[in-house]
């Protein structure tokens, strides 16, 4: 472990400070919203920075929306935040559950939507957002852009000042799995996001099927899987069939954390679970259809 070198910050009091410091004589800085990824990675790995830019008092962009059956979520809500909020009631379960599974307490409290999604495919939110059809706003002093989650392609000068997706309306669940050797960890080695949505009939409407290694290192959806669900009774058969698409079309990468086939084992009995919680859920009546708009 390195001593965590020297470096200037910059504190701006707005957003527009920040965007301007960015384009300007900040080139080059490195931002900070909660420091739970940027401050480990400078001490294990020595890196240099020379400038940090401190966005952690921008309270303007730490909130949780509902307006017009849109949810919007400021870059600076925390991750604590995001898993204990009113505004996201039991058919947003996968926030929940990424609550309990983001490392510890003191983590949860200061890591940040945006600074998750700033580290890609290592961080849980991108692809949660991914299964809800998610975008990302990011500004810079050039102006504002939108985003896919998967696919940002983050400047220097860029900040992410909030996500947004569409209501969940109707009988519909969602369920997150991570799996990591030790639960202080903050990324996990294999994450899955799974939403289900049923018909009066029982019949699936939708189903949304993410994993963190679909292809390589890439976050994607298995949409194979979802077509053995979509439009059909989730019985035992669906679902086999469903796992059987899952195991021919997903090819994770392997790492000193796990191989290539370990990921794959333990992504297929995560998709499963989290079809099975979400399809408990609904069948029980215990999922709720949409609330107003606030």
């Amino acid at each position: 472990m390195h001593e965590l070198p020297e470096f200037d910050v910059y504190t701006p009091s707005t957003l527009g400070e920040a965007l301007t410091y960015l384009a300007g004589e900040g080139k080059g800085s490195r931002l900070l919203a909660g420091g739970t990824s940027l401050i480990p990675t400078m001490r294990r790995r020595g890196m240099r920075v020379q400038r940090v830019v401190d966005l952690s008092g921008l309270g303007d962009l730490r909130y949780i929306r509902r307006t017009r059956k849109t949810i919007r979520i400021g870059g600076l809500t925390t991750i604590s935040e995001l898993a204990t909020t009113d505004v996201l009631d039991d058919r947003y379960r996968c926030f929940k559950r990424l609550g309990h599974q983001f490392g510890v307490e003191a983590t949860r409290n200061m890591a940040t939507v945006a600074g998750n999604l700033a580290v890609g495919a290592e961080g849980d939110l991108v692809e949660i957002l991914h299964a809800l059809d998610g975008r990302v706003v990011i500004r810079s002093a050039r102006g504002e852009r939108i985003a896919e989650p998967t696919d940002l392609g983050l400047e220097e000068d860029e900040v992410i000042v909030e996500v947004q997706f569409a209501e969940l309306e109707g009988l519909v669940s969602t369920w997150f799995n991570k799996f990591d050797r030790r639960k202080e960890n903050g990324m996990g080695v294999i994450t899955t996001t799974t939403l289900v949505k049923l018909k009066d009939d029982r019949t699936v409407e939708d189903v949304r099927i993410a994993v963190h290694r679909a292809r390589g290192k890439k976050i994607g959806r298995a949409r194979g899987a979802e077509s053995q669900l979509r439009g059909k009774v989730a019985d035992s058969d669906a679902l086999g069939r469903a796992l059987d698409a899952l195991e021919s079309e997903i090819e994770p990468a392997g790492d000193f954390r796990g191989s290539s086939r370990f990921r794959k084992e333990v992504t297929k009995a995560m998709v499963k679970e989290g079809l099975a919680k979400c399809l408990e859920r609904l069948t029980d009546g215990r999922e709720t259809a949409g609330v107003g708009s606030q």
